[in-house]
Parts: structure tokens; C-alpha cells; sequence
């Protein structure tokens, strides 16, 4: 009942810790989504800033191109074409008088004009000198006199119209006469290359944004601008091309022919126009953090249960010390009590008596001497007294001191030992590794079985072995079983009770020896073999070699006879060691 109420206890501190974990972990999470959010907005933020600034810039350099249009272009034009006789329908319109004229107001656009036309709105007979005369006759005495007649604009404004079938665009305005005249228009048709210049100036000879806020750059590096006609196509355009996602247009306005500006920001140069620059993503930043964080997590899970397995453990440590130091214990106080108060019936008796005193007191110093040996080796590690000891008689020693605890069980003890091994060794952790190894055999062999304690050598190495007659060791868990608490799947379960620290300390005096502990494989159901291996350098003295193999055989007595025969085989068995 005490290990259920512990483990439910462990299993609720666990599950609250989990929780904690699980709601830090989420928390973690939010808190990343809260801060991805703010730079989503921000960055939000920062691109509308850029696309109203783009927006700026469109309609800066609309009325800049207006601007320029009409100061260099339209009125300069108009007015040269007025003095050749745009007004007077009685003067020839010829594109040579058109040119003296030009000369004379130093026009410089004169170049790129290829035809000019004068048209009454009466429906008189227009006058044209240029290319495409019979096309563009036709177009000027019904589409623009038409167009005229439905404007309703003050008729002194330049008007631009975008013709790409005649060549070029047609700028006119439209004269006003008196009641007694007839109004017309008058105008010339101008070249895309002619207009590139006005269009290139509304680029170059101020600024699109305030200067305190594009500092030492100037248009070209921050911006790339296309003017379009309605139909989409590329009248003029920067000399520098930018791809970027900030961009917007304006348009110049139906009368400069429905001209759109399209004006695409530098991405290069964007961080500039945003005070404090462009915010870097910190997506990347808050993924690592959010992995670092779950890797946290999932780390402090998997300590969470080893410390509860390992509490566990320690637990079960707890009940099988007690248990194990139990057991001994009441045998030490029934027969000390009856010896106390007399209930021998003979000297036999007391006798056997005594014996299991003793007995039993081994195998309490052993189980203490195994527990303060584990906390020692724990807490500072193992230290190893080495002195120059016969193995064979230690192993020998151990054996004796181990047979009644076998006899007692029903077992029997052999012992295959050298005469004479000498090495350098701490005899004393040995001792207590071989009668771990012996005493592990006995709890988990059956009834009946034979104990084969022995020694093997050869040039590399020197092998301590312990054999029974168990259900073994299986393969998947042959290195387990020396971790501190762990118990073989088959035996957790069983009654057999145990400290769990007896191989782990066995392991402990062999790698503090510079040697191994290991199980040799074996058939399942055959037993299992435990081999404390020394390194042979250590050895001295007679007996290496091919010699360490040889000495005798002891074999021990079944037990589970009566008191006094168990005595006397006991008694006989010690004699003839």
C-alpha cells in the first residue's frame, strides 16, 4: 500500500510539473506569435509608409511632367504655330515658315515635329503639311474636329491627343473667333522622341521627395519611372530599372493625352526613406527561440521522468534494504532471545543456534558493507587500497564464508581456484564484488541448483566467473543489469527481494581494478555466467601463465536436511576446505 500511495504521488507531482511544462511551453509560444505579429504589423506599417511615399513621388513628377509640358512644349509650340498663320486662314501653314519661326523664338523642339494643321470647325477644308498627309487629312477633318466640338474645356488650352497609327501625338488648341468667324484649330504632331526631353527634365531637375528625407540621393538611385499612354505602351523611361513590390502611378490628365507616370521605389534604397530603416525579420530569430524553448521542454520532460523513475527506484531501494536487512535481522533477535531465555534443549541446538547468529550477521555486514560501498563510490568514487594477496586464497576464503549462506538456501557451492595467483588487488572490494556475484546467484537460481565459483586466466587477462543454474540473462538487457536499481523485466514482478545496487558496485571494483564486469552469452534457460575480468599485468609472483587454471575442485553439500545433520555436513564441510 505504501508503494501505491508513493507512486500515485509521484505520478500527481509529475503530471502538475507536466503541466507547468506544457503551459510554458504554450505561453513560449504565444509570446513568439505576439512578437512574429508585431513585426508582421510593423513591417505592414513600414510598406504603407513606402507605398504612399511611392504615391508622392507618382504625383510629384505627374505635375512636374505637366509642368514641363506645358512650358516647353505646348504653349512655346502653339505660339510658333499661331505666328506662322495657325490663326489666319488666309496665310499658307508650311513647316518651313514653321521652322523660321522656330528659329527666330528659339524653339528647340522643332526637330521633332512632322507635320502642322490648321482645321476650321465650320466645316471648311483643313490644311495640313506633313508625312501621311491623306490619313491624317481624313483623321483631322472627322475625328479631331469632332472631338473639338465635344470638349467642353476653355478653347485657349493645349490640348495633346496620342495617335500611335499617325506617328506620334497631335497637339492643338482651339482659337476663338468672333460671332462672324468661324472658330478652328491649329496645331502640329510631335514625335515620342521629341517629348522624351520635357518628360526626362520632370526626372531630373527637382526632387520627387523633400530632400531631408532622401538626404544625398537622387532621383535615379531612388526611383525608376515609365510614362505609358493609354493603351500601355512605353513613351519615355529612367535609365535605371528596379524590381520591387513598392511602386504606384498617377496619370498626367486627358489633356496630355492620358499620359500615366509609373513610379517604381529602389529596394535597395528603401531603408532610407523609412526613419529608423526597414525592420529585419525576426521570424528566423523567433524560430530558433521557439525550438530552443520546445528542446528546453522536451528536455526537462525526459529529467522530470528520470527523476521519477529514479525515485522510484530509490523507493523500491528503500523497501528492498529494509526487507533484505529485515529478514537477517529477525533471525538475529528469535535465536538470541532463545538462547537468552534458556529454550535449547541441547548443546546441538545451541549450537545451530549460534551458527545462524553468525551466519545471519554476514549477511547483514554484507548488505550494510554493500551500501556504504555504493554511497562511497557515488559520492567520491571507488578508492582501491592495492597490496600484493594471493587471489586463489582469497577466492577460497569467500567461498567458505558463502557455502553456509548456500546451504541454507539448498544449494551447493564448487569451487575451481588456482593453488597460488598472486597479484596486486584490493582484497577487500574483491571480496565484496565476489560475494555479490555469489549472493545474486542464489536469489535468482532455483532451488537445488549447483554455484560454480572459479578463476580463468590467460596472457591478457585474469576471469573471476560465477555460474548458476538461473533462466539467465537475456541479451537486450546484458547492459542494464549493471545500471544502479534496474531489475530484469522477468523478475519485477517476483517476490525476490533486493537492493538493486549489488552488480553496479560489482561493475564499480572492476573498472576500478582497470578491468570489466560483463555476462558471457548464453542459451535462454541455461544459466547465467558473471565474470569479474582483471588485466594480467597485474599479476606477480608464481602461478601465471598456463598455471592459473590449475588447483582443485571443493565441491559443496546439499542442505535442507535436519538441524543436527546440517550441523554435522556443515562442520565437515568447513574441515575438509
Amino acid at each position: 500500500m505504501m508503494r501505491t500511495h508513493l507512486s500515485t504521488r509521484l505520478e500527481s507531482r509529475t503530471a502538475f510539473v507536466g503541466l507547468l511544462l506544457v503551459g510554458a511551453l504554450g505561453l513560449a509560444g504565444l509570446l513568439a506569435w505576439q512578437a512574429f505579429d508585431a513585426g508582421r504589423s510593423h513591417a505592414r506599417a513600414v510598406q504603407k509608409t513606402l507605398q504612399e511615399q511611392a504615391r508622392f513621388a507618382a504625383w510629384e513628377y505627374a505635375g512636374n511632367a505637366r509642368d514641363f509640358l506645358d512650358g516647353k512644349v505646348l504653349y512655346p509650340g502653339l505660339e510658333v504655330m499661331a505666328l506662322a498663320g495657325g490663326k489666319d486662314p488666309g496665310t499658307p501653314l508650311t513647316l518651313e515658315r514653321v521652322g523660321e519661326i522656330a528659329a527666330e523664338k528659339d524653339w528647340p523642339y522643332m526637330d521633332g515635329v512632322t507635320g502642322v494643321f490648321r482645321v476650321p470647325l465650320d466645316g471648311g477644308p483643313a490644311a495640313f503639311e506633313g508625312n501621311d498627309a491623306e490619313a491624317t487629312m481624313a483623321w483631322l477633318a472627322d475625328g479631331l474636329r469632332l472631338r473639338v466640338l465635344e470638349d467642353t474645356r476653355p478653347g485657349w488650352e493645349p490640348v495633346m491627343v496620342r495617335m500611335p497609327s499617325l506617328g506620334g501625338v497631335f497637339v492643338y488648341r482651339l482659337e476663338p473667333q468672333e460671332r462672324s468667324e468661324a472658330e478652328r484649330i491649329y496645331g502640329f504632331r510631335l514625335t515620342v522622341e521629341g517629348m522624351a526631353t520635357p518628360l526626362q527634365y520632370a526626372f531630373t531637375e527637382s526632387p520627387l521627395l523633400p530632400e531631408g528625407l532622401t538626404g544625398d540621393h537622387g532621383n535615379g538611385r531612388l526611383f525608376h519611372v515609365t510614362v505609358r499612354d493609354a493603351s500601355g505602351d512605353s513613351l519615355w523611361a529612367s535609365p535605371w530599372s528596379y524590381t520591387s513590390d513598392v511602386s504606384a502611378t498617377d496619370t498626367l490628365g486627358t489633356r496630355y493625352a492620358g499620359l500615366v507616370a509609373e513610379v517604381v521605389v529602389n529596394p535597395e534604397i528603401a531603408p532610407t526613406l523609412v526613419i529608423g530603416g526597414l525592420p529585419r525579420s525576426r521570424l528566423p530569430l523567433l524560430v530558433v527561440l521557439l525550438l530552443l524553448t520546445t528542446g528546453l521542454v522536451a528536455g526537462a520532460f525526459f529529467q522530470l521522468r528520470r527523476e521519477t523513475e529514479l525515485a522510484q527506484l530509490r523507493a523500491d531501494f528503500v523497501s528492498g534494504v529494509s526487507h533484505e536487512l529485515r529478514t537477517p535481522l529477525a533471525q538475529i533477535r528469535m535465536f538470541s532471545e532463545t538462547l537468552l531465555l534458556g529454550r535449547v534443549r541441547n548443546e546441538g541446538e545451541r549450537r545451530r543456534s549460534l551458527e545462524i547468529i553468525v551466519n545471519e550477521s554476514q549477511r547483514l555486514t554484507h548488505q550494510v558493507d554493500n551500501v556504504l560501498l555504493y554511497s562511497r563510490a557515488e559520492r567520491d568514487g571507488v578508492t582501491v587500497d592495492a597490496q600484493e594477496m594471493d587471489l586463489g586464497r582469497l577466492v577460497r576464503e569467500v567461498a567458505e564464508a558463502f557455502r553456509p549462506l548456500a546451504q541454507a538456501e539448498g544449494s551447493r557451492l564448487e569451487l575451481v581456484a588456482p593453488e597460488s595467483l598472486r597479484l596486486r588487488a584490493d582484497g577487500t572490494l574483491l571480496r565484496q564484488a565476489l560475494l555479490n556475484l555469489l549472493d545474486n546467484a542464489l536469489k535468482y537460481g532455483p532451488d537445488g541448483q549447483t554455484v560454480r565459483l572459479g578463476v580463468q586466466g590467460d596472457a591478457r587477462e585474469v576471469r573471476i566467473f560465477v555460474e548458476d543454474e538461473g533462466a539467465g540473462v537475456p541479451a537486450e538487457e546484458r547492459e542494464r543489469i549493471w545500471e544502479p536499481y534496474f531489475r530484469l523485466r522477468a523478475h519485477r514482478e517476483s517476490s525476490v527481494a533486493g537492493s538493486g545496487i549489488g552488480l553496479s558496485v560489482v561493475r564499480e571494483v572492476a573498472e576500478a581494478h582497470g578491468g570489466t564486469a560483463r555476462v558471457a552469452p548464453s542459451d535462454p534457460g541455461r544459466g547465467a555466467r558473471f565474470e569479474l575480468a582483471l588485466p594480467a599485468p597485474t599479476l606477480a609472483g608464481e602461478g601465471g601463465g598456463r598455471d592459473m587454471v590449475r588447483g582443485r575442485t571443493d565441491e559443496g553439500v546439499r542442505a535442507r536436511a535436519p538441524a543436527a545433520l546440517s550441523r554435522r555436513m556443515s562442520s565437515e564441510a568447513l574441515d575438509s576446505s
